[in-house]
C-alpha cells in the first residue's frame, strides 16, 4: 500500500518517535511510506537515515489558520488521491481534525491516532470536532486502555475507538557495550535515569526536589535525558542544590538505548501520559520503573512486580518507592527481568505493526 503519515509538531517526543518506528517497520514490510510534516528536523533526519521519503505538507499556510484549515483539508486529500495514496494516517489532534473533511469528501481511508489526552481534556468543543471526524469516516485510535475509556466518554455519542499499544523493537543488548555514562561517573553508583521532553508536564523539577535528600546521602547518580524549554531551568536547579557531582542534564541524545542499558532504575513523574514510549523502552532494557499513576502508566508498570507506581502528586511516596529499589539489588534485578518479559510479550513493534496493517486494509 501507499501510506501517508502526517504529524504537525516541531519537537521530539513519544508521538514522533512512534511515527518513525511504525514508518520504518511498514517500509520493511514492502509498503511505500511518505511522512508529511511542518519542517520537523527530527523527522527529516530520521527519514533520511532510514531511506524514507519525507515532504513538508502542501498548502502549509492554510493549515496554520483556523479560518482556512478546512480548505487545506480538501486540497490535501485531493493531492493524496492524485498521488495514488491508499491511506492517510494522522497523529495527534491537530492533523486528525485538520484532515477529516477532505478524506471524507474524497473517500480516502483515514486513521487518526490520539497519543495524549491533555491537549483536549479541558476543551469540551474538541470532543464534538472529533465526533465530526468519525462521521466523515475517520477511524480513531488510542494507545492505552485509559485513553480509550477517556475518549469514548469525552466524544459525544462516540463510535468505538480502536486501541493499539505502542511497540518497540525488543533486542537483547548487553552491558558489555561501551558505557555512554562513563565520563560522568565511575559506574560504582546506582544510576537512575529519566527520559522525556523537558517541559512542565513531565515535572522534572518536582522530581529533582523530591530526590535531593536521597542524592546527598546515597551513592546514586541521576540522569535527565531529553531536550526542551525547561532544560536550562533544570540545569540551574542542579547548581542551586549543589548536586553537580551526581545529577546530569544530558539534553537530546542519540544513544538513549545505550544509556538505558547501562542504568539501574527508570523514573517518570509526569502529570499526564498516553502510553509512554520512554517507559516501554526502559522495560525493554530490563529496568525496574517508578512512575506516576497517570494515563497508561499502570498498564505498563504493575506495582511490586516490575516497579512501582505512586500517586501523581505524592512525591514523598515517590521517594519512598525509589528508596526500596535503591536498597535492594536483588529486587532491581527481579523487577527488571519482569519488565523485559512484559515488554516482549505485550509491547513489541510486531504487535503494533500487525494491528495497524489490519486497520489500513
Amino acid at each position: 500500500m501507499k501510506i501517508a503519515q502526517f504529524i504537525d509538531t516541531l519537537a521530539v517526543g513519544g508521538a514522533e518517535t512512534m511515527l518513525m518506528r511504525l514508518s520504518i517497520a511498514l517500509q520493511q514490510q514492502g509498503h511505500q511510506i511518505v511522512v508529511f510534516h511542518l519542517g520537523n528536523d527530527y523527522i527529516v533526519n530520521a527519514c533520511r537515515e532510514n531511506n524514507i521519503e519525507e515532504r513538508v505538507v502542501p498548502n502549509l499556510d492554510q493549515y496554520k489558520s483556523l479560518i482556512t484549515v478546512f480548505m487545506f483539508s480538501v486540497k490535501f486529500a485531493r493531492y493524496l488521491k492524485q498521488q495514488g495514496f491508499d491511506v492517510l494516517h494522522t497523529h495527534l489532534y491537530g492533523p486528525i481534525t485538520g484532515s477529516f473533511l477532505g478524506t471524507g469528501l474524497f473517500s480516502l481511508k483515514h486513521i487518526g491516532t490520539l497519543h495524549d489526552v491533555y491537549s483536549v481534556k479541558e476543551r469540551v468543543g474538541r470532543g464534538f470536532i472529533l465526533r465530526l471526524a468519525q462521521l466523515f469516516g475517520t477511524k480513531l485510535v488510542s494507545v492505552s486502555d485509559d485513553m480509550k475509556s477517556f475518549y469514548e466518554s469525552y466524544i459525544p455519542m462516540a463510535r468505538t475507538i480502536k486501541n493499539v499499544h505502542n511497540g518497540i523493537d525488543i533486542t537483547c543488548n548487553s552491558k558489555d557495550l561501551s558505557d555512554p555514562l562513563s565520563s560522568f561517573d565511575d559506574g560504582q553508583k546506582i544510576r537512575i535515569v529519566t527520559v522525556g521532553r523537558m517541559i512542565p508536564l513531565k515535572r522534572q523539577n518536582q522530581q529533582l526536589e523530591a530526590m535531593a535528600e536521597l542524592l546527598r546521602n546515597t551513592p546514586i547518580s541521576l540522569y535527565f535525558v531529553g531536550d526542551g524549554p525547561d532544560l536550562e531551568k533544570i540545569s540551574r536547579k542542579i547548581k542551586a542544590l549543589n548536586l553537580e557531582e551526581c545529577v546530569f542534564a544530558l539534553g537530546n541524545r542519540n544513544d538513549v538505548a545505550d544509556i538505558l542499558e547501562h542504568s539501574d532504575i527508570f523514573v517518570l513523574a509526569s502529570e499526564s501520559e498516553g502510553l509512554s514510549c520512554s517507559i516501554i523502552e526502559a522495560m525493554g532494557a530490563g529496568l525496574p520503573c517508578v512512575v506516576s499513576d497517570v494515563g497508561g502508566n499502570s498498564e505498563l508498570i504493575e506495582s511490586s512486580v516490575n516497579g512501582f507506581t505512586f500517586e501523581r502528586d505524592n512525591f514523598d511516596q515517590f521517594a519512598e518507592k525509589l528508596q526500596v529499589l535503591i536498597d535492594s539489588s536483588k529486587l532491581r534485578l527481579e523487577m527488571g527481568q519482569a519488565s523485559k518479559d512484559k515488554a516482549k510479550a505485550a509491547f513489541s513493534i510486531d504487535s503494533m505493526l500487525h494491528d495497524y496493517q489490519l486497520l489500513y486494509q
